[in-house]
């Protein structure tokens, strides 16, 4: 879908754009509680620290392991154990509505940004946990009790900065299990436009915004961004099923999600990509998502190396996602596509013009175990850690044929790799049958009704502009002549071709 601006609302007179705001799919509606008439300052809030981060050894490490060529998701975070519960840290009080509110701040020196694991989610109903930034200008919330991942805890999205706010509503006389077992310490660029630690992804990739993207606008929108036990990002895509039930089968590498416990830890972030074809930046993590169970997978020691997870929630329909179809028949495409996230950044498109051969993983005699496809050579763009899991694309039928497990595709010289240098996608034609079983094949899941087909085409979501809410930092860019006549500046741009309405409410001094 190509980002059109076709509505800009300006809200008395312009000094200083404030940024658009991020909000998450946990349940949209309503403003976190500290953000209302009522509560006390943040700085009563009790504060803790996290220990220092060596980023440079991190980023050592990484290198090693990209060097080992293993297959891994992309690591962007680095976690600190802690065990905070709202009775032995954080602070409480009581607001006007006779409700509860604890609060405590997360600090990180450094990062770039945050995001909680908790071991134990347990909520009431009608209360509700939010993390945000300090001053609110990223918000993810409300999780509630529909949150809790299969396990009984909870991943949340990210927060961009080095300190947060998570905080926690109960009504009165209720009571809540909430335990923070682990905050991780983002080191390396996801959501941030600039740093110093590490570089983005390299100048060969495309946009899928560009015109590259025009045949793939409903593939490009079953691709998501994905994280794993708030640490390690890869690719996955929303797949259709023979019954076309919408039901949320995400599939992605079995090197990316590899049990039950990371298939429960799950974030997906939807629509994550660049406004313009231009910009190596700009994308916006708001929509997102959390939790998911593990269906089947197929390690890449023995098999071809897929995971297929279901979500825990349908995505909402504002998301817009589509289901993209599949082709598991022993047939070779002429040309393929890929779409992904590399280095865990914003999303890309990447072009082979010519048919993939059939090999073993990492080899290059066809067809070996008849496993992975080999794309010898990307004619547009390339992969990199983070586009793992991704799906590859016939060009002629639009459907999915493989999965990337990896390889040396890059768009610098580095050897062993380089802009001429192959990667290999496990086949579906190989996912199919897996293992033999329904724990290690896709034919079980992607063909409910049991019509031996063997391939489908996609289906749209269904999604459209639900309401969303979104919380913005009050910021006062300039005050007039009186000290009621205070100037800010909101610019509200609409990513459809399609219509939409807004609505815009200032809460100023509660």
């Amino acid at each position: 879908m190509n980002i059109h601006v076709h509505n800009l609302v300006r809200c008395l007179a312009a000094v200083v754009l404030i940024g658009i705001p991020t909000a998450s799919t946990a349940g949209r509606g309503g403003l976190p509680p500290s953000a209302l008439p009522g509560a006390k300052s943040v700085e009563t809030v009790e504060r803790m620290v996290m220990p220092d981060v060596d980023v440079d050894s991190l980023l050592a490490e990484d290198a090693e392991r990209e060097r080992s060529s293993v297959p891994a998701p992309a690591r962007f975070a680095k976690g600190h154990s802690v065990a905070f519960t709202p009775d032995n840290s954080g602070t409480w009080e009581t607001l006007d509505d006779g409700s509860r509110l604890w609060r405590l701040r997360i600090s990180s020196p450094g990062a770039l940004s945050l995001n909680l694991g908790l071991e134990r989610f347990d909520l009431p109903p009608g209360a509700s946990f939010w993390i945000h930034s300090v001053d609110g200008s990223h918000v993810q919330g409300p999780y509630t009790k529909k949150n809790r991942n299969a396990l009984g805890g909870l991943w949340t999205a990210i927060v961009l900065g080095d300190e947060l706010v998570a905080e926690l509503q109960v009504a009165k006389d209720t009571e809540a299990d909430v335990r923070i077992t682990s905050v991780n310490h983002g080191y390396r660029f996801f959501g941030e436009r600039e740093a110093a630690s590490a570089a983005k992804r390299g100048s060969c990739n495309i946009n899928v915004v560009c015109p590259q993207g025009d045949p793939w606008r409903d593939q490009i929108r079953s691709v998501a961004g994905i994280h794993i036990v708030g640490i390690g990002l890869c690719t996955g895509q929303l797949v259709n099923n023979t019954a076309e039930d919408l039901t949320p089968y995400l599939l992605t590498a079995q090197h990316c999600v590899e049990n039950s416990s990371q298939a429960a830890s799950l974030v997906v972030y939807w629509n994550y990509q660049s406004p313009e074809c231009d910009d190596f930046a700009g994308g916006n993590l708001s929509q997102n998502q959390s939790g998911s169970t593990m269906l089947a997978m197929w390690s890449y020691d023995y098999g071809s190396d897929f995971a297929l997870v279901e979500l825990d929630n349908q995505p909402q329909p504002s998301f817009n996602v589509y289901y993209s179809g599949w082709d598991a028949r022993d047939q070779i495409p002429p040309a393929t596509t890929a779409i992904h996230h590399p280095n865990a950044d914003e999303k890309s498109i990447s072009l082979d013009y010519d048919p993939p051969t059939v090999t073993s993983r990492e080899g290059s005699s066809s067809p070996g175990d008849g496993q992975f496809f080999r794309i010898g050579v990307w004619d547009e763009g390339t992969t990199e850690a983070g586009s793992s899991g991704g799906c590859l694309f016939d060009d002629s039928t639009k459907r999915c044929v493989g999965t990337e497990y990896g390889g040396f595709a890059a768009c610098e010289p580095s050897p062993p790799y380089g802009p001429d240098q192959p990667d290999w996608y496990g086949r579906m034609y190989a996912h199919w049958t897996g293992d033999g079983t329904p724990e290690t094949r896709l034919s079980d899941w992607l063909d409910p009704l049991g019509g031996d087909t063997l391939y489908l085409d996609g289906k749209n979501g269904g999604g459209i502009g639900n309401e969303e809410t979104w919380l913005i930092p009050a910021v006062a860019s300039l005050q007039g002549k009186s000290t009621s006549d205070w100037r800010s500046q909101l610019a509200v741009a609409n990513p459809s071709t399609e219509t939409r309405s807004v609505s815009i409410h200032f809460v100023a001094n509660g």
